[in-house]
């Protein structure tokens, strides 16, 4: 997604949005990581109410609507793309600091959108490797209110060290889940039953009695 679609999106998020929802294309990025990263799929029935922290937006214009979800379908999808088929070169949307004139990244807005994707998609408190534990401990360090002290507390050469943890961290989460999906059940659908003297479903004009149902 170029820099426009990015920005388009910011000014929607910050439009409709409110107090607990996603406010930026950085924190929606890592929202939708960690939607695509889970063990099952999660359909957009589940994912949409969460950005807005279930306070849907009442869009001006129905264009406008249909532009959020054009703009948010194409940045999930790239996720899942550079996630699947390209993890050595992911790279997460994060923020410049622009008064350190864009030398120091910002993650704390792309791991609290992941943290949130997390939740949703049901798999953040979920039983994990050692390895993996550490992944996610390093978004988190990032991402949640509890980790601001310790983030406080490093130079500038330990902070840069950490953010440098947090894309092949979300490399090494997906990857686990992928070998870890759970199965597809089928929905068995009913099919409505032939009466013994409808006209028989094989088209042949018999009764069906008199035809397949004595097959």
């Amino acid at each position: 997604m170029d820099n426009k679609g990015l920005e388009k999106l910011d000014q929607l998020l910050l439009k409709y949005g409110n107090d607990d929802s996603i406010l930026s294309a950085s924190e929606l990025d890592g929202y939708f990581a960690a939607i695509v990263s889970g063990p099952r799929q999660i359909d957009p029935g589940l994912w949409y109410p969460h950005i807005w922290a279930e306070q849907l937006p009442k869009w001006t214009s129905e264009k406008e609507g249909e532009r959020f979800t054009k703009l948010a379908v194409e940045l999930m999808s790239e996720a899942a793309f550079m996630l699947d088929e390209e993890p050595y070169d992911y790279e997460a949307i994060f923020l410049a600091d622009d008064q350190g004139k864009g030398k120091k990244l910002i993650v704390s807005h792309w791991c609290a959108g992941y943290l949130r994707g997390a939740q949703v998609a049901g798999w953040i408190e979920a039983e994990l490797p050692e390895a993996l534990e550490a992944a996610l401990a390093s978004i988190s360090l990032h991402g949640s209110e509890e980790g601001v002290d310790a983030l406080n507390a490093m130079s500038d050469e330990q902070y840069d060290a950490s953010v440098a943890t947090v894309e092949p961290a979300a490399v090494a989460l997906y990857q686990y889940w992928q070998q870890h999906l759970e199965p597809v059940v089928p929905v068995r659908r009913e099919e409505a039953k032939v009466g013994r003297n409808d006209p028989c479903t094989c088209g042949s004009g018999k009764k069906y009695k008199q035809c397949c149902l004595r097959g």
